[in-house]
């Protein structure tokens, strides 16, 4: 008998053997991403003079409230956004919608995703939806991430889904709900642009939010499997993550300041390309617990959109190191109106800048580096 069990404590020993060297086997695959840059280094369309442009994305008039808008760049350069809209954020008859910006216009907005759709889909209930986040991969594929929160509970018990389209956002598929804990596997969001990987994968910024706060990454392989996950930082109250890649190992994250009480914007470095961070640095920019975004224009200069103190003043800063920046246009400013929530993409030579205007719709600024320049030297 004694033989016995102590062969099979032997072969239960083996197999955990085994399987932790299968988990460290694809541990060690996947902590070596690289970074895919992006084409910001240079202007392909430059103009000798600068240009700046406004538009409003049109949308039906029962639309009340829209906020937290996100977009990409398509192949043929025309822009694809998204954002929620509805009676007022939390509500059932809130939805996802979209309208794409080509031949200098956007298109009317129309509705992509409802509570009901993904309810559907998932075959379970979904009560409301919130922030989305899309991404163009290289090989086409459009993956769009949105908030959604079951039958109770507000932000902090909500969940990820993701969808995909072939087709340039016309058709979206294979719903699924992120499965990140194998426990209560609620209370994280998204907000942040997605940051591609040489290996056609993709890191996704994302922020948890119950009893305790703090940002995370999301590792996707290129078939848009979730495959791992970083815990950027210990620190308590950072949220909504901001990546700005230098090199293919380099990276900047700026994170919006939980509460009130301390308004400093911090930024990370990472060395390795995601996997590991360095500990919350203080820039000497102040947010009041809003979204900011930030993007790379050239090898070193990094754009920042902020609310430094109200969300009724959204500004544009720059810096050649991530700590020290300077204020260098003034975007909106009207006291007791909100212009929050901003998203950026760099791309052959222009820099877009979608945002919430006054909580009732979207706006889009765009610019060249001409544009930019000058007023950096103001």
């Amino acid at each position: 008998m004694k033989i016995r069990i102590k062969s099979t404590y032997l072969l239960y020993t083996l197999v955990l053997c085994f399987i932790l060297v299968l988990i460290y086997s694809k541990t060690f695959h996947v902590l070596k991403p690289k970074f895919k840059l992006e084409n910001n280094l240079k202007q392909q369309n430059s103009l000798g003079y600068p240009v700046f442009e406004s538009y409003i994305i049109p949308q039906p008039y029962f639309l009340k409230s829209s906020h937290s808008s996100a977009f990409t760049v398509l192949n043929n350069g025309d822009l694809l956004a998204f954002w929620f809209a509805g009676s007022h954020e939390g509500k059932p008859d809130v939805k996802i919608w979209s309208s794409r910006f080509t031949q200098n216009h956007w298109t009317e907005a129309k509705v992509v995703v409802s509570p009901q759709m993904l309810s559907d889909g998932l075959a379970q209930h979904v009560h409301k939806v919130g922030n989305p986040v899309v991404y163009s991969a290289a090989n086409g594929v459009l993956h769009l991430f949105v908030v959604s929160v079951g039958a109770i509970g507000g932000w902090s018990a909500s969940n990820i889904d993701h969808l995909q389209s072939t087709d340039e956002g016309i058709n979206w598929k294979n719903v699924k709900k992120l499965s990140l804990s194998p426990l209560l596997n609620i209370s994280t969001l998204v907000r942040t642009k997605v940051i591609p990987l040489e290996d056609g994968g993709f890191y996704l910024p994302v922020y948890h939010e119950m009893i305790y706060t703090y940002p995370e990454l999301l590792r996707f392989d290129d078939k848009g499997n979730f495959i791992g996950k970083v815990r950027m930082t210990s620190k308590q109250g950072l949220l909504q993550p901001a990546l700005v890649t230098l090199t293919p190992d380099i990276a900047y994250s700026f994170t919006r300041n939980k509460g009130y009480a301390d308004t400093i914007l911090y930024m990370q470095l990472s060395h390795n390309a995601g996997v590991s961070w360095s500990e919350p640095r203080a820039t000497n920019l102040h947010n009041r617990d809003s979204s900011v975004a930030a993007a790379l224009v050239g090898k070193e200069r990094v754009l920042m959109v902020r609310n430094p103190s109200d969300r009724g003043l959204l500004v544009l800063s720059a810096s050649d190191d991530g700590l020290h920046f300077k204020d260098i246009a003034v975007l909106e400013n009207k006291l007791g109106k909100e212009y929050s929530y901003p998203s950026i993409q760099v791309h052959d030579g222009l820099i877009d800048i979608l945002y919430t205007d006054e909580r009732e719709k979207i706006k889009h600024i765009r610019f060249n580096e001409a544009w930019l320049d000058k007023v950096t030297k103001l």
